[in-house]
């Protein structure tokens, strides 16, 4: 389980300050649907490097910013449903 502190530090990553080519590129990252919904949210933590908020789709990196009541994984599946 995350601390708080962990995710904060995660959340509040500046873009500017991180490499690209180390940031996965999302069309590669998979849900693997037969998994339970927290080891499908570690399974996707563990395949961005450990953090969902960053990601590259193609050339353009990317940093999300949750709000509302939908669960991470919903928002992550739509990502990479949508991401071409």
């Amino acid at each position: 389980m995350m601390t708080d502190k962990e995710y904060t530090v995660l959340k509040d990553a500046d873009v500017r300050m991180i490499d690209p080519a180390s940031v996965p590129d999302i069309r590669n990252i998979s849900v693997n649907a037969a998994l339970p919904p927290v080891e499908r949210i570690r399974d996707v933590a563990r395949q961005m490097n450990g953090n969902p908020f960053v990601y590259r789709c193609g050339g353009i990196l990317v940093k999300m910013k949750f709000s509302g009541t939908r669960p991470l994984q919903a928002v992550l599946e739509d990502c990479l449903e949508h991401c071409t």
